[in-house]
């Protein structure tokens, strides 16, 4: 019976895998750094929305591509190495890697604007490294009171497979926003729509989520 529960477990685990090799759409981030010396962890709960790429080939321009929904668990932190720098890693159930930075170009860790640039690249672990994505996200808040702000994060993703080539990729176009509540440590709420395209194909894609982020240092 344990072997059963066993095989079952890894079976779907593998399922979720295989449907689910997109790149992560998650948000919950502010244009705020955390300050040098200073980290941060983070956790979400999120579901999201995906293109079917198994039957993607087929399918013409005019048909509808089909998409299914997939929940995920995703970790994350991030540490100041300068003022307004941090360096990021974050790790979803979906074995996507990803190391980024984020650099802040207006306000300070203190100021009711925030707005900063960021870079990430990302892969879906060991078990299928040839699979990448680069993302550029661009990072605004508004922060009205120390325990409240709302946030916008437009953010382009390129997907390829070095298998096939990197020009062969599958382009992502859209954004998150969501609040955040707390003062040192924030919990919120994320939502984001993304238009997924490649080859005269393309589809509209949501995700939503449910997260926290928990203070290290003195930030």
């Amino acid at each position: 019976m344990k072997n059963q529960f066993l095989l079952s477990a890894l079976g779907l685990f593998g399922l979720v895998f295989l449907l689910s090799n997109c790149a992560s759409l998650t948000g919950f981030q502010d244009g705020r750094t955390v300050g040098k010396g200073n980290g941060e962890l983070s956790a979400s709960l999120n579901v999201a929305q995906s293109p079917d790429f198994e039957d993607w080939d087929d399918q013409s321009s005019d048909d509808n591509i089909p998409t299914f929904f997939i929940s995920t668990v995703e970790l994350g932190g991030r540490l100041g190495v300068a003022e307004k720098i941090d360096l990021s890693l974050r790790l979803s159930t979906t074995m996507n890697l990803g190391v980024g930075a984020k650099f802040q170009v207006v306000g300070d860790r203190e100021s009711q604007l925030a707005l900063a640039l960021g870079a990430e690249i990302g892969t879906f672990g060991l078990l299928n490294a040839g699979l990448w994505n680069f993302q550029v996200p661009l990072y605004l808040s508004v922060h009205p009171k120390e325990n409240f702000a709302w946030y916008l994060t437009p953010r382009y993703i390129y997907q390829f497979n070095t298998t096939f080539g990197a020009e062969n990729g599958i382009n992502y176009a859209g954004g998150n926003t969501g609040l955040l509540f707390g003062n040192r440590n924030k919990f919120g709420l994320d939502v984001g729509f993304y238009n997924v395209g490649t080859d005269g194909n393309s589809v509209g894609v949501f995700q939503f989520g449910l997260g926290g982020r928990f203070a290290l240092g003195r930030n």
